[in-house]
């Protein structure tokens, strides 16, 4: 039995997750792209805000971490863009430009991936790659659990294996996409979440790389080898 995390670790990582979404939003960049805004709507109605960047038949659609919003992901929007790829990188719903949910509707963060992905697909999308960084991995890959028609590969940099009551370990067992799992080894507490979620995947096509760095999300993505890794996966669809 693998063993199981230690109270110390479990801290630091509740302490990375933790805040309030006023003190999270204060971290988004407002204006960071004046062209390409977005506006759609989560399937209970709520309207989310983003960034569309580009075109082609294959999306990726950026989930942002807890501590900062759709700005994040940008520059590599943008890069990849650039390179024949449709891209969005949105604000989950509390974030940035999106709306604010009524008590309860919180833990439908999955909700929007799936529509961001979805709205990739009516842009002219065949296919769709859900990138998430931390929080936005933990959504993903429920995301991809869940709409296994709209999303075709998922993934997951730096995510815990729940996040508030999103459950992305039970969600992993029902993957059948593609999944890559991108970790920082010196990220305290966040390797053990990344075999968790590599060893519960369902899906045959699965992939686990531990970086050697100790940067989190989407500061991890940034940096080579894990930068070409993503866009190696995401050339794969």
């Amino acid at each position: 039995m693998r063993r199981s995390l230690s109270i110390a670790t479990l801290v630091a990582v509740v302490a990375l997750l933790a805040g309030s979404a006023s003190a999270q939003n204060r971290a988004v960049l407002h204006g960071c792209a004046k062209q390409g805004e977005i506006r759609f709507r989560a399937a209970d109605g709520l309207r989310l805000a983003g960034h569309r960047f580009g075109r082609g038949k294959t999306a990726v659609v950026f989930a942002h971490e807890a501590r900062g919003g759709a700005c994040q992901w940008i520059p590599f929007a943008r890069a990849l863009a650039r390179r024949g790829y449709l891209t969005i990188a949105f604000d989950f719903r509390g974030y940035g430009r999106s709306q604010t949910p009524k008590r309860g509707a919180w833990s439908r963060l999955p909700a929007d991936v799936i529509a961001a992905a979805k709205l990739s697909r009516s842009l002219g999308a065949k296919k769709v790659v859900a990138v998430g960084a931390s929080m936005g991995g933990t959504n993903a890959v429920v995301a991809a659990a869940n709409a296994r028609t709209v999303i075709d590969g998922v993934i997951s940099v730096s995510a815990p294996t729940s996040y508030g009551r999103t459950d992305a370990l039970a969600a992993a067992r029902r993957l059948q996409v593609p999944a890559l799992y991108l970790v920082g080894e010196g990220d305290e507490g966040f390797v053990e979440h990344a075999r968790l979620l590599y060893d519960a995947t369902g899906s045959a096509d699965k992939r686990l790389e531990i970086m050697n760095s100790a940067q989190h999300g989407v500061l991890l993505a940034a940096e080579q080898p894990a930068r070409s890794l993503i866009e190696q996966f995401v050339a794969a669809r």
